[in-house]
């Protein structure tokens, strides 16, 4: 079955720990898990190629089903489906800690052969792979007639050691979307102007860099809109920056602008933030994103 937009992933089962105490044990998560949560608030047909065990919950199999996202499982994972702590700090810094093998998660991940063949024409494809090879999969993907492909490393990779795979595929992805904290330790600076700069100098055309609270900074070689986040109540910010990105995907493939692509991003973060775990996808939801979108753009 073809899908208009696409990511491939792990799938996560989250513990989440605020910093009031509170728990939310059990939460679907992983990156392509709210990437898609955020597509799916802008487009009807969205897709996620994702990695888990047997093991994983029916109701969080489900939830996907009652979201109207097909979940497409890679090939078969003989460990536990992956399980974090995602532990929150007041100033909304979180620590992922695996709870299940971190090396496992990695080892297991989505490969080339693992896509189907009716989702390399898809209008989009967000990776969220390593570093390492996001060239190779930039590639298969062209090769089949995706037409925008968005990356975004695991938080892992954004270290100096990894700058020279950074440099290998910027160019030949269309969007790059990454967090500011991560950016700066990649880089050695954080001021976002020039970590955008730095970013495009390696070649891809479109950076939208994720500021939490602060919003998002979206640049191209010629332009720069600075995108406020949306006010709303801020209940759980685990996979916010991955919803955006999802949001944003949909937004620049369908209009080829990066600033139509960070409102829709920011809209699409504002919905992951206002509860635990994933939003709610109804007959509301496409009215309540339109308003937040017009709100977005009067501001």
């Amino acid at each position: 079955m073809s899908i208009n937009f696409a990511a491939m992933a792990g799938l996560i089962i989250d513990d989440i720990v605020l910093p009031t105490g509170e728990t939310r044990m059990g939460v679907p998560g992983g990156s392509g898990t709210h990437s898609v949560w955020g597509m799916r608030i802008w487009s009807e047909s969205v897709g996620l190629l994702a990695s888990y065990g047997a093991d994983c919950p029916a109701e969080i199999l489900a939830a996907f089903d009652q979201a109207g996202i097909l979940l497409q499982r890679a090939a078969a994972n003989p460990e536990p489906t992956p399980r974090c702590w995602q532990v929150f700090e007041f100033n909304q810094h979180r620590t992922e800690i695996f709870r299940t093998s971190e090396a496992d998660f990695y080892r297991l991940q989505p490969v080339l052969t693992d896509i189907p063949a009716a989702w390399q024409s898809a209008a989009g494809f967000h990776l969220l792979h390593e570093a390492k090879d996001m060239a190779a999969l930039a590639h298969f993907l062209r090769a089949g007639g995706v037409g925008c492909l968005l990356a975004e490393p695991p938080p892992t990779d954004f270290t100096p050691e990894h700058l020279d795979a950074f440099a290998a595929f910027l160019p030949f992805v269309e969007v790059f979307s990454p967090n500011w904290e991560e950016s700066a330790q990649l880089l050695g600076f954080d001021d976002p102007d020039d970590i955008v700069s730095r970013f495009l100098e390696m070649g891809v055309p479109v950076v939208a860099l994720r500021m939490g609270a602060a919003g998002s900074l979206v640049a191209t070689r010629w332009k720069r809109w600075r995108i406020p986040a949306l006010a709303v109540p801020v209940v759980d910010v685990t996979g916010a920056g991955n919803s955006y990105c999802g949001g944003f995907l949909v937004g620049y493939a369908q209009t080829g602008d990066p600033h139509v692509g960070g409102l829709y991003g920011a809209v699409s973060a504002s919905f992951t933030i206002e509860q635990f775990g994933l939003p709610v996808i109804d007959r509301t939801t496409t009215a309540r994103a339109k308003q937040r979108l017009i709100d977005l753009q009067q501001r």
